[in-house]
């Protein structure tokens, strides 16, 4: 198998795992977690969380080091790069950082809260953590269509 096969399969890979866990998330378990009580969403949810997100963190290290090798490997310079992989690039470092802030800003907190049993305040910092997903699952979504399609523009 070439080495740009293999690149690719993680890369795509890395970005499913991302973006489906997020989708499942948003469009599926939060209806469903809903109809808990706040004290049973919240242990629902950080649960949920502490294991999706150290997969996070890693695939926020191996999509972007699989991303440029792919990049490097197909591309003699960066001046032949075609627009949508630069669109790619730029919404896979804004999802990264939007990731970073909310498992920093927001995950930490809840986390804090969960274990001390202020399920009222870890909820508010849920809630945030909300608000970053559905941004991060817009971006990875446009990405995936930018980088099913981008080719034929």
């Amino acid at each position: 198998m070439p080495p740009t096969v293999l690149l690719l399969a993680i890369h795509v890979l890395v970005a499913v795992i991302w973006v489906g866990g997020m989708f499942f998330a948003y469009i599926f378990l939060r209806p469903a977690a809903l109809t808990l009580e706040t004290e049973q969403r919240v242990d629902l949810w950080f649960e949920t969380l502490s294991r999706f997100f150290p997969w996070i963190w890693g695939i926020a290290v191996i999509a972007p080091l699989s991303g440029y090798a792919l990049l490097f490997a197909l591309f003699d310079n960066l001046e032949q790069t075609a627009r949508y992989v630069w669109i790619m690039q730029w919404c896979g470092w804004t999802m990264i950082t939007l990731f970073a802030i909310t498992f920093v800003a927001f995950y930490r907190e809840m986390a804090h809260r969960v274990k001390k049993r202020l399920i009222p305040e870890a909820g508010l910092y849920l809630n945030r953590i909300r608000i970053m997903i559905s941004i991060n699952l817009a971006l990875g979504i446009g990405t995936v269509i930018t980088a099913a399609t981008g080719r034929f523009w």
